[in-house]
Order: C-alpha cells, then sequence, then structure tokens
C-alpha cells in the first residue's frame, strides 16, 4: 500500500546516519553558496539562470544527502522532532528558495516561514527569523496580515517575495525580501484585504493557491488547483485584490471544472493538452513554462511562455500523450502499471530547473527525477532518480529496496517529496513526510 499524504486544502478535491562533519560541512556550504548573490532567481528557477552548461548539477542515482535541515540526523523524520516547534523543527514542509544570504523554508503545518543566514552547513541548523508566527514555538493558523495558514509555496524574484498562503485562500506579496521577524506582506491577491478569505471561481479569486513564482520579467504565476487552472498577471500586483490578465486550463475566468476541454462544465473522459486536474507545481524562465497536472499524473511543458486563455501545451512528461493520465501507467494501457518507470509519474507535486536540467518531485512514488538535458520530445524517461535504487522501485524510506518501507529514513532516501530547487552547484529536496529539506551536492 502507498503512502499518500493528506490532503492539501479544506475542499480538496485531489489525493493528494550521522551529522556531517563540522570542516566538510562548511566547504560544502561555501561551495553550494558560491554565486548565489545578486538578486536570487524565483523559488521555481525563474531567473538568474542562462541555460549554459556551467549551470548542471552532476548527481548519481541513490546517492546520499550530505546535509539536513529539520532534524538532527538523516535517521529522524518526526514532526518537530517529536517535539513542539522550535526554531529547528519542521511540520510538513513543503517548499523552499535561497535568495542571496537566506534561505526560506516553507514550514507548511506550522503555519510559517523560516528564515536562515544562508544555507546551513552543519546538520539540525536553527533559522533566524520566522514569518507567520510572534515566535519560534508558536504554531497557530492565523488570517490577518501577520498570520498564514497552510502556506505552501514561495516565490522570489525581482527583489520581492510572494507566498502561496493556501488555506486563506491568497498569495501574499513581500515588496522586498524579508530579512527578519519583523517584515510583513504589503499587497495581497486572491482575497480584497488581509483578513477577508472568501472562496470562488472568478479573476480575481483563488480557491487555494498550490504554487506561485515571479518571472524575470516581473510576471506573477498561481495555481489554483481546486479551480484546476494557471493564473497569471502581467506585471506583479501592486494593488490587494487585484484580478489576473491570463488562464491557463479554462477558456475564461468563470469556468473551474477540471479536465473540461469542450467548457460545458463537466468532467471529460480524457485531458487534453489545455486542461488541467488539481495542478500542483510549475517553474518558468519567463520562456518555457512547465506545470505539474498533478491528478493527471503529467507534467505540460509550453516551449515559449502563453499569451492567451487556454494555450495548449506543446509537450508532456509521464505520459505518452495528451490523452492518457493513468499513474505510472509506461505501456499506456489506460491502467497503472504494478512499478514505476523513468518517464512514469504519480502525483508529481514540484518541479524546477536550472536552464539545463529539469528535475521533478515525484511525490506518491518517493522520488526525485532528474533529466540531464531540458526535455524536448513527449514521455522522455529521466536520466537520475533521488530516493531509490533505479527507476522501477517507489516505496517512501525503502533504503535496502526490498519494496518495504524500513523503520527509518536514511541519507538517500525520501518520503513524499514536494519540493526541488537548483542552486548553484547543488540542489535542495524538500522531503515533505520526513519532516526536513535535504541538500545533495553534486558527486
Amino acid at each position: 500500500m502507498r503512502i499518500v499524504p493528506k490532503g492539501f486544502s479544506e475542499e480538496n478535491p485531489y489525493k493528494t546516519v550521522n551529522p556531517v562533519a563540522r570542516t566538510m560541512a562548511i566547504l560544502i556550504a561555501s561551495v553550494l553558496l558560491a554565486a548565489c548573490g545578486g538578486g536570487g532567481g524565483s523559488s521555481n528557477g525563474g531567473g538568474g539562470n542562462d541555460g549554459s552548461q556551467e549551470n548542471t548539477v552532476k548527481l548519481s542515482t541513490f546517492q546520499e544527502a550530505d546535509i539536513v535541515i529539520g532534524q538532527a540526523d538523516f535517521v529522524g523524520s518526526e514532526i518537530n522532532q517529536n517535539g513542539t516547534a522550535e526554531a529547528n523543527t519542521l511540520n510538513r514542509p513543503t517548499d523552499s528558495a535561497l535568495a542571496d544570504d537566506t534561505l526560506f523554508i516553507v514550514d507548511n503545518s506550522n503555519n510559517r516561514v523560516l528564515g536562515f543566514n544562508g544555507l546551513p552547513g552543519v546538520n539540525n541548523m536553527t533559522a533566524t527569523f520566522v514569518l507567520g508566527q510572534p515566535d519560534f514555538t508558536s504554531d497557530a493558523e492565523g488570517s490577518d496580515r501577520n498570520g498564514m495558514k497552510r502556506p505552501e509555496s514561495i516565490a522570489i524574484g525581482n527583489g520581492k517575495m510572494a507566498v502561496a498562503d493556501l488555506f486563506n485562500r491568497r498569495v501574499l506579496i513581500y515588496n522586498s525580501v524579508p530579512v527578519g521577524s519583523s517584515a510583513q506582506p504589503d499587497v495581497v491577491v486572491g482575497q480584497v484585504d488581509f483578513t477577508s478569505g472568501s472562496l470562488g471561481c472568478a479573476q480575481d479569486e483563488i480557491r487555494g493557491p498550490g504554487d506561485v513564482t515571479i518571472t524575470p520579467e516581473g510576471k506573477l504565476v498561481v495555481l489554483d488547483p481546486s479551480n484546476h487552472r494557471v493564473l497569471i498577471w502581467n506585471s506583479l500586483p501592486t494593488s490587494n485584490g487585484q484580478g489576473a490578465d491570463l488562464v491557463l486550463g479554462q477558456s475564461d475566468f468563470t469556468h473551474c471544472k477540471e479536465n473540461d476541454d469542450n467548457q460545458d462544465g463537466t468532467v471529460d473522459a480524457a485531458p487534453t493538452a489545455r486542461t488541467f486536474d488539481s495542478p500542483r507545481g510549475l517553474w518558468t524562465d519567463g520562456n518555457r513554462l512547465v506545470v505539474m497536472d498533478r491528478s493527471n499524473n503529467r507534467a505540460l511543458i509550453w516551449s515559449s511562455f502563453p499569451t492567451s486563455n487556454f494555450q495548449a501545451a506543446d509537450l508532456v512528461l509521464g505520459q505518452g500523450d495528451f490523452i492518457h493520465n493513468a499513474r505510472n501507467d509506461d505501456d499506456q494501457d489506460g491502467s497503472s502499471d504494478s512499478d514505476a518507470s523513468g518517464r512514469t509519474l504519480e502525483l508529481p507535486q514540484g518541479v524546477d530547473s536550472n536552464g539545463v536540467q529539469l528535475a521533478i518531485a515525484d511525490q506518491i512514488n518517493s522520488r526525485v527525477l532528474i533529466w540531464n538535458s531540458f526535455p524536448t520530445s513527449n514521455f522522455e524517461p529521466a536520466d537520475v532518480v533521488l530516493g531509490q535504487g533505479d527507476f522501477n522501485h517507489h516505496r517512501g524510506n525503502d533504503d535496502n529496496q526490498d519494496g518495504i518501507s524500513d523503520a527509518a529514513a536514511t541519507a538517500r532516501t525520501l518520503l513524499s517529496p514536494s519540493s526541488v530547487r537548483f542552486i548553484n552547484n547543488g540542489l535542495l529536496v524538500v522531503d515533505s513526510s520526513n519532516n526536513r529539506v535535504l541538500v545533495y551536492r553534486p558527486q
């Protein structure tokens, strides 16, 4: 039986070792942080990447992570380290972002975002500031300007930051990247102000943002999974409640049904190149766009950034064409296979690219897939897998690869990863159900 995380929204229609020696860890951190300055890219890979081979991160299948955040060592996986919230604990983290000298981790079920001074160089580092809570030991939900309710994603670009505040059905925009706990968001979209919590499917509403990014040109892109669409603002909003300019997955801002290509308000028998079913992760560099079409078990790729509503994708990963959507269906017979493969997906959650490589958090297969060259055709197989010893295994925390989850995590296993993030000369993986974030360095 697969381990499937609990739902991500109140009206959820989709399914949701030992410490590294200090000296070596400091060396690793210095390598990883080199050239990380200068404005920062989007948390989803937008900005700062030129697509040159110099960006390539050389990783190998089933390699061990080098640093763990949120746990004392690589064996630990308990919520808040089997205690209560602290500056060094996590409770179902969902995303991360690195900007200049600050690492941000979205700590979803502690209803906060943690800020670290740089990429931690040792295991179990403590955060230096917190957003969404008054201190490190508080974890209550909040629905005002200073609070958060299950934040899901974070994006940094053009010196600004955006947080997808899932259960408050809004995106919080900071006009400058926070450097301390006193920072407050300047603008909110999805709601008319910082205290409202309306639910709907309109141009200025978000039923529950699943991911967010800021393009290098300053566009805001937000996934609205429960409305089965992607919302695009052509410039970063400067006033509360500002409506989106463009929508994907639907023909207009009034339709919101999944896999509804003919827009009659009912679900079609199959998806198409322009429909979604609960999209959950996205990446863009302002030119290409990749969306994790989660419940269709696929990734959709636009080779150029969309300019019209309901625009069809150009490529698909995880399926052989745009009308199949079964989980782990390598033979494309419409039914799930017993094993995964290098080209199948099961409820993918997160995605990132450094301009050359593409990485996908294949959540229910408890692995991260990496393409060493950006895919150019449908159903391309990945080159590298993290969290599993090969492309066929798919059990979480299965270090000995016997098909049974082990009693503890290790430095090379994963359990329902939710996010991946290329950093210069490294990779961050948010290992959500192990309540940790892993740092991998090149081999």
